[in-house]
Parts: C-alpha cells; sequence; structure tokens
C-alpha cells in the first residue's frame, strides 16, 4: 500500500513538471556505477515504462555503464544485472542521473556475447558457456591459452615441440573445434590444429567456451564447440597503463604492457610484449633441445567510438614467432685446410600473424541489436634449414630445395547479425545474418601453388518462450561452397527453468564441414614431419545430441551448483590422417619412408558424460570439483577388424581459490587428472593397431599479493608438482612427430614462476 501511494505521488509530481517544462523526447542519460568501487557496469538491462502515458523501452548500457535514451514522459526505470542487487528508480525525460548499484553477497554468473543475440547473464543463455575471466588468468599465471585450458574438464592438451600445442574438445579435436577472437575465426593451422601457445592472453578480458555444436552461428569448424578470446577495452575514462614481467624457472622470459587513454567518446589502447623461451631438455643431450627455443613478439592496436547507441571499433594486431630446431653435430673434415670440424643442420621456423578487424555493435533503434564485423586475417609460416659450422659459428642455407618452404594462408571474414527482441518479457524472438569467407592458400608444397576455398552462408534462428520458464529456439543455416554441395544445417536448442535452483538444457545440432585447402592440397614435410594433402576427401556431415542440467542454491553467504552433463557425436566422412609409406630411389639406394596423408573414417563416434560441483562461500573460498569420462568408437571399413565398443578415457579436475581479505592475499590450486588413451589407428598396412598413451596427473599451485592498493600485484608459485615430463605412448609410431618414438612429450617438468604487474 505504501508503494501503491508512493507511485501515486511519482506520477502527480511528474505530470506537473511535465507539463511545466516540456522535456518530454529530449535525450535522458543514465550512468551505472558499482556503489563500492565506482566502477561502471556494463551490459545492464535497463527497462523504461511510461508513468503518465502508455510506453516502454529496453537498452542495455554500454561498456562504460552509460544509456541514451529519449522519453516520451516520466519513467520508472528499473536495472537488472548479474552479480546486483535489482534497482528501480523513477527519471524524466531530458534529466542526468548516475545510479549506484549494490552487488550481491553471491554471485555465480557472468555476461556472455558468444552465440547470444545482446549480450546475456550465462544463467539465461539457451547455450550452457563457461567463462573464464581475467582474474583466473591472472591467478594462475597463465601466459597462453595452452595452459589456461590444460586444466580444464572435457580439454585433452597434445603437443608437438615444432608444430606446438592442440587440444580435443568432447572427443573431437582439430578442425571441429572453432577458435575466435572476438568473434573473428583465426586462421593458420598445421597438421589440422592451431598452435594454442601462439594465442596470448595478455590483453584478455575473458575466455567464453561454448560446448556442443554452433554450427547454425558459426558454420564449419564449429561442431565440438567455440572458444572465443574476448579482449580488452579501456575501462573508464582517463589515462591507464600496465607493465607485466614473467619469469619462469625453465628459461621463460616475458614482458608485456599496455597504455590505453579514454576521452568523450573515443578512445584508444595499445598492447604489446615479448616472450622468450630458451629451450629446455628433460636430459642434457648437447646441443639438441626437446623443447625447442622460441622468441615471440606480439602488439595490438584498438580504437572505439561512440556514435549514438552504436559502438565503432577497429582494432589490429600483428604476431612473429621464430622456433629454432637445433640439429645434431655431425662430424666433417675441412680438405683445404685439412683439419676436422662439426656441423648440424638447423631448422629455422618463423611465423607471422596479422589481422585487421571492424566491428559496428549495438542498438539500431528501441528494439534491435546489430553485429556486424568484417576481418582479413594473414597467416605465414618459414622454414628454412641451414648448415652451422660449429667451429666457426658461419651458417648457409641448404642447397636442397626440400629444406626450404614457405605457406601462407589469408581469410576474408565478412558478418553480420540483426536481433529483434524488445525486452526480456517478449515470447518471441529472432535473429538474422550472414556469414561471408574467403580462404586462400599459397606455397610451393600447394598445388598449383595457390588454391581457394569460399563459403557463403546465411542463417537465422528464433526463440520462443510459450511460458516464462521454457525456451525453444530453433535455427538453421544455408551455404554454397565454391568446392562441396553444402547441406541445410538445422539445430535446436531448449531450455528450462524448473523454479529458481533447477535448470535444464538439451540441445541436437547436424553439422558440415568441408575439408581445408592444406587438407587437400598441402604437403608439409620438416625435419620431423610428413604430412601430405589428399584431394579425394569428401566433406563431414556430423550430428550432435546434449543434455545438462545446473542445480543452484543460493544462501545469503554462501552458494554451490551441481553440474551434470551428457553429449554424443557421430561424423561421418571424419577426417584423419592415415600411416603409409612409400619406396624412394635415393641414389643407387632404395628407402621405404613414412608418411601420413588425411583420409575419410567411415564413422566417428564420441560419447561423453561429466558432472561437476562448484561451492563459493562470501567470495573467500572457491571451490571446484569435477569428472568427465568421454568414450570413441572408430569405424573405417567393414573389411577390417575393429573394436566394437566405446573405449572411454576418464578426467578428473580440482580447483581451489582462497582469498586472506584481510592481508589481500590469494593461494590457488589447479589439479587435473588425464586417464589412459586408447585409440585404434589404421596402419600403412591397412591394419588397426592399438594406441595407448598412459595416465598422468598435473597439479599447480600460486599465491598472489597486491601492494600500494593493488597497483602492484605479485603472483608466485609452482607449475607441473609432480614432475611430468614423457608418458609412454605404445602400439605406434607415436604420431606425425616421427622422433618420438615410444614417449609423448607432455611438460618441461615441475618449474618455478613470478609475475609481476604495476597499474599505474
Amino acid at each position: 500500500m505504501v508503494f501503491k501511494m508512493h507511485r501515486v505521488f511519482v506520477v502527480v509530481i511528474f505530470g506537473m513538471l511535465g507539463g511545466l517544462t516540456g522535456l518530454a523526447q529530449q535525450p535522458t542519460t543514465v550512468k551505472l556505477l558499482d556503489k563500492a568501487t565506482d566502477k561502471p557496469v556494463s551490459y545492464a538491462h535497463m527497462r523504461f515504462r511510461g508513468l503518465q502515458q502508455p510506453f516502454e523501452k529496453a537498452t542495455i548500457s554500454d561498456e562504460m555503464g552509460k544509456v541514451t535514451v529519449s522519453l516520451e514522459g516520466p519513467a520508472l526505470l528499473s536495472v537488472s544485472y548479474v552479480g546486483y542487487i535489482d534497482h528501480y528508480d523513477t527519471i524524466v525525460p531530458g534529466s542526468t542521473k548516475t545510479l549506484y548499484l549494490r552487488s550481491s553477497v553471491f554471485n555465480m554468473e557472468e555476461v556472455v556475447i558468444t552465440g547470444q543475440y545482446t549480450p546475456e547473464r550465462s544463467d539465461r543463455s539457451i547455450y550452457k558457456i563457461k567463462v573464464l575471466d581475467a582474474e583466473q588468468i591472472a591467478k594462475s599465471a597463465s601466459n597462453n591459452l595452452q595452459e589456461i585450458l590444460s586444466s580444464e574438464l572435457n580439454f585433452r592438451i597434445s603437443q608437438d615441440n615444432i608444430l606446438g600445442s592442440s587440444l580435443s574438445l568432447q572427443g573431437v579435436s582439430g578442425e571441429n573445434v572453432k577458435i575466435l577472437v572476438d568473434g573473428v575465426p583465426v586462421i593458420g593451422r598445421m597438421n589440422g590444429n592451431l598452435d594454442l601457445s601462439q594465442l596470448n592472453l595478455n590483453n584478455v578480458a575473458r575466455i567464453e567456451i561454448v560446448e556442443g555444436p554452433m554450427s547454425v552461428s558459426y558454420g564449419t569448424n564449429a561442431l565440438a564447440g567455440a572458444i572465443n578470446i574476448i579482449t580488452k577495452d579501456v575501462a573508464a575514462p582517463g589515462l591507464e597503463a600496465e607493465i607485466s614481467s614473467y619469469y619462469e624457472s625453465v628459461g621463460r622470459f616475458n614482458t608485456d604492457g599496455s597504455v590505453s587513454l579514454a576521452s568523450g567518446k573515443s578512445n584508444v589502447m595499445f598492447s604489446g610484449g615479448h616472450a622468450f623461451f630458451d629451450g629446455f631438455s628433460t636430459i642434457d643431450t648437447g646441443r639438441r633441445q626437446q623443447w625447442k627455443p622460441k622468441e615471440k613478439y606480439f602488439a595490438d592496436v584498438k580504437y572505439k567510438r561512440r556514435l549514438l547507441n552504436l559502438n565503432l571499433r577497429l582494432n589490429t594486431s600483428l604476431f612473429t614467432e621464430k622456433v629454432l630446431d637445433k640439429g645434431v653435430p655431425e662430424r666433417a673434415v675441412n680438405s683445404a685446410e685439412k683439419y676436422y670440424y662439426y656441423k648440424a643442420r638447423d631448422g629455422h621456423y618463423n611465423t607471422l600473424r596479422a589481422s585487421q578487424k571492424a566491428f559496428l555493435t549495438g542498438m539500431a533503434g528501441d528494439n534491435s541489436y546489430i553485429d556486424v564485423s568484417v576481418a582479413y586475417s594473414y597467416y605465414r609460416r618459414d622454414k628454412d634449414l641451414y648448415i652451422k659450422n660449429l667451429y666457426t659459428g658461419d651458417q648457409q642455407l641448404s642447397g636442397n630445395p626440400d629444406d626450404a618452404d614457405t605457406t601462407m594462408f589469408n581469410a576474408w571474414q565478412f558478418r553480420g547479425t540483426l536481433s529483434r527482441y524488445r525486452n526480456e518479457d517478449t515470447k518471441f524472438k529472432y535473429q538474422l545474418g550472414y556469414d561471408v569467407s574467403l580462404d586462400h592458400a599459397s606455397g610451393s608444397k600447394i598445388e598449383q601453388n595457390g588454391r581457394a576455398i569460399n563459403n557463403y552462408a546465411l542463417f537465422a534462428s528464433a526463440k520462443y518462450e510459450p511460458f516464462k520458464q521454457l525456451m525453444i529456439q530453433a535455427g538453421t543455416r544455408v551455404a554454397y561452397n565454391t568446392e562441396y554441395d553444402a547441406p541445410v544445417t538445422p539445430s535446436l536448442n531448449m531450455k528450462y527453468q524448473a523454479g529458481d535452483k533447477l535448470t535444464l538444457r538439451a540441445s541436437y545440432g547436424k553439422g558440415f564441414r568441408a575439408p581445408a585447402i592444406k587438407e587437400l592440397y598441402l604437403d608439409f614435410k620438416d625435419l620431423n614431419h610428413d604430412i601430405r594433402g589428399n584431394t579425394k576427401l569428401v566433406a563431414e556431415r556430423s550430428d550432435n545430441v546434449q543434455a545438462s542440467m545446473v542445480f543452484k542454491n543460493e544462501k545469503e553467504y554462501y552458494g554451490f551448483k551441481i553440474e551434470p552433463g551428457f553429449y554424443h557425436n557421430a561424423i561421418e566422412n571424419r577426417i584423419g590422417l592415415i600411416e603409409r609409406t612409400e619406396v624412394q630411389n635415393i641414389g643407387n639406394q632404395t628407402d621405404t619412408v613414412l608418411y601420413y596423408t588425411y583420409d575419410n573414417f567411415d564413422e566417428y563416434k564420441a560419447l561423453g558424460y561429466s558432472l561437476k560441483f562448484h561451492y563459493e562461500h562470501r567470495k573467500i573460498v572457491f571451490f571446484t570439483a569435477g569428472y568427465s569420462n568421454v568414450g570413441v568408437l572408430n569405424h573405417y571399413s567393414d573389411t577390417l577388424q575393429e573394436a566394437a565398443d566405446y573405449v572411454f578415457t576418464p578426467e578428473y579436475v580440482l580447483q581451489m581459490r582462497y582469498n586472506f581479505t584481510a592481508a589481500g592475499t590469494q593461494v590457488n590450486v589447479r589439479y587435473k587428472y588425464t586417464g589412459e588413451l586408447e585409440r585404434q589407428r589404421l596402419n600403412f598396412d591397412n591394419e588397426f593397431v592399438v594406441y595407448r598413451e598412459a595416465a598422468y596427473q598435473m597439479m599447480d599451485l600460486s599465491v598472489s599479493q597486491g601492494f600500494f592498493s593493488d597497483k602492484l600485484d605479485i603472483v608466485t608459485g609452482v607449475k607441473n608438482i609432480f614432475d611430468v615430463k614423457n608418458i609412454r605412448a605404445t602400439g605406434s609410431s607415436g604420431g606425425v612427430h616421427t622422433s618420438e618414438g615410444t614417449t609423448r612429450s607432455v611438460a618441461w617438468g615441475r618449474s618455478y614462476f613470478i609475475d609481476l604487474t604495476y597499474n599505474f
């Protein structure tokens, strides 16, 4: 009754003000700030409802926590944002108001954008999305994507000491995991995988992971899921700067920094750094090192300008890496000088990545949200073999043409979506989009020195909420591929909110993947690999079923979540590497050479289930425990002897974080057990052989401490406490890395690190 009387009073007063001042339809500005920190609250949902006359407008605050709208009259404003108590206020047209939001005692959710119509709370998303935020990245001292994902559930990281690290997600690896930076696909896959260690995290705000098919939104390569790396934007007005330095006892030295300036509607940010690794061997074998020396340089420039309710963002990124593969010393003779000396064959691998991106996002009218992007990406990898005189230090290029190679990839990406949603209570919402990718590869090892594959797609989806608890989203994607007939790929997602505590999600999606250019045309050779393309490949087609549940219980001071999940992937004509041999004539001798080529498996299935438990207490104690079991079944041909049932691999994870709030100290523990891996591989005699990798466990411990009002943050600790180096790998030659023998490299053993970050 008191509230109703208050509302009547407000209506009367605002009616008098509206009649006297005539402020209707004048721009109204609202700014949202965190009450405890005075920092802007970005992407908060705001709704304006008319008090005198019927009207309603819904919008979202920008990165600076601001919203500017035109109101027909006095309005009741409601603000809803993850982690904060809902806020209500009244506002008149033409006014400027700052609202301070109070954070809730307990918060488990994040704001996400991957696959969404608009920026959305993860608990409201129809997809199950995991977020790794900037604090988790910093406190774990993770320098690249490989390091942060290595202790996450459902991820299996593989290591090649030349090509770098790669991953599998939900039992599916290679081209079927989409990796994006700010929504733009990362190019430059070698051996079907992206080197995760090349994706630095120095300027990353968060990583969003969607497990399960995202083929409607992101097309090819998104069967197993999507990993979207979201880079930082300017956080506050004025000039800000940060510098960071990292040292690890195996010979790693990293330095990076950033500076940003925000003024009015524009801001700009510069970031960059240098990473050096001196190489490492678990056993001192002299000159040749198991873990190759690497040196990286990276830089990023971002510009953003506010255009009414839209944000224009421009981004330029540059990355270079040099890997040195030192050869084994060989005895040689100098006939002219009549003395012996030693020489070695050294491989030099230079990588260049560059990208230009432009984005236009935000509200286009009261009920529409647009997200348009144009991007150009360039990747180049040079391989050179030098003969080095270890006596004089001189070196010269090998005269063999096969010892040098340059491979280049470039891609144009055009993407745009229009989302109609009106407000949170609207039962029907939809999204329309287009996606164009123009891919080209060139190099001496590619057929005709250059090939191109283009893909043109339209996609659409619609959400329907017949009642508040149930959300159904149906989508489809139609595409034209210049090399393969692309089928229609539909998807269906459902989310049921059974009260405040229980959320159920289920999805079905079809997928299509045309072979990549390198799988068709690339012949890749170096000191350790021989991988050849296959122009007879056919496209992959897939079906995915997934279901998950979240039971969440929140109290005043603590809360927990229980998350069971299930998935099944079935891929027809899956593309993978097969062992082959050929006889080569070398002078007067013949030799049998082992190589790998891409081929289609008739059917590949991955079946898995998981259970995860998460607990938080007063933002002091954070505890996560998880278990998953992934089974794989290969079917290549009815004429071959092969496994008749799924072969499973278990995983366990444990992550703990404790904040000593009085001292400003935080302790982090990350543990993962990776069970024995068993797979069937087809050898060069067209026989299935069982390949096994032994189980292993990894654990990291870090302690962080803030100084000088948290301007200086020091993180120190130990990685790989159990000193894991190589694991046993039996039943095959060890994969495409022919020098591995009966072991596979996992890590370089126990190491100690310190990371210092200073904010000016």
